[in-house]
């Protein structure tokens, strides 16, 4: 196995972490954001607060997106499987 063949399988399956864990991820942050702006202004500084939002609105984007997201997930394993009997 040649180490240009392993750097290129290690950017790509960074790239599909970053892709698969970017939206839920992005999401969090900007929920989380508006809540503590919200708690700010309103001087209410209870954790559970905040928790319990921007986890159901995690929840709800990787529901929406659960079938884009299973079929990268599929077709970049697919392209890894393929690939190794070329190198045996």
């Amino acid at each position: 196995m040649d180490m240009s063949q392993i750097v290129d399988w290690s950017r790509e399956a960074l790239k599909m972490a970053l892709l698969l864990g970017g939206p839920p991820l992005v999401v969090a942050l900007i929920v989380g954001l508006v809540l503590g702006v919200g708690q700010t202004l309103t001087q209410m500084h209870e954790p559970v607060v905040a928790q319990i939002p921007r986890l159901l609105a995690v929840l709800l984007v990787v529901l929406v997106i659960l079938p884009w997201i299973v079929g990268r997930w599929v077709t970049f394993a697919v392209e890894v499987f393929d690939a190794i009997p070329q190198l045996v």
